[in-house]
């Protein structure tokens, strides 16, 4: 019974979320679709639609209801099979750990565009922070930290 409850109310704060997002843009964004009528190509409706607040607040938003689900399923004492709560502890570790990875080589990156540098000796610290980070992961296992 309270595993039910706990379900009920997760889908329950993603369509208050979802409401209140639904609110609080409508009337703010007005925009005319510009990349179906073949003025530009794709990539640069790609690169329009990647510009967008509105994109990466669903983008994270879906990544968000995404870990949600894989933590209910792997730690909810739900009635599933062993393998499909092993497969979403491994997929929930696995998005961590690019999400991680993703934040530490962007930020690097970015930081050392703000700096000055070009575009591939930012690339170049960036590779090496993720680099020291995996470093960092093998030694801890070594270890037997985890």
């Amino acid at each position: 019974m309270p595993q039910s409850t706990f379900v009920a109310s997760f889908l329950l704060g993603i369509i208050l979320v979802a409401a209140l997002i639904g609110l609080l843009s409508r009337g703010r964004f007005r925009y005319t679709p510009s990349f179906g009528n073949g003025d530009g190509d794709l990539a640069t409706g790609i690169l329009t639609l990647a510009r967008r607040p509105v994109t990466w607040t669903v983008s994270f938003l879906a990544v968000a209801m995404f870990a949600g689900i894989a933590t209910v399923l792997a730690v909810g004492g739900f009635d599933v099979s062993p393998s499909v709560a092993g497969g979403a502890t491994a997929l929930l570790a696995a998005v961590g750990t690019i999400v991680l990875v993703g934040y530490v080589f962007y930020g690097t990156f970015v930081a050392a565009r703000s700096r000055g540098l070009h575009a591939a000796q930012a690339a170049a610290f960036g590779s090496w922070a993720v680099g020291l980070l995996v470093l960092v992961a093998v030694a801890a296992s070594l270890v037997g930290l985890f």
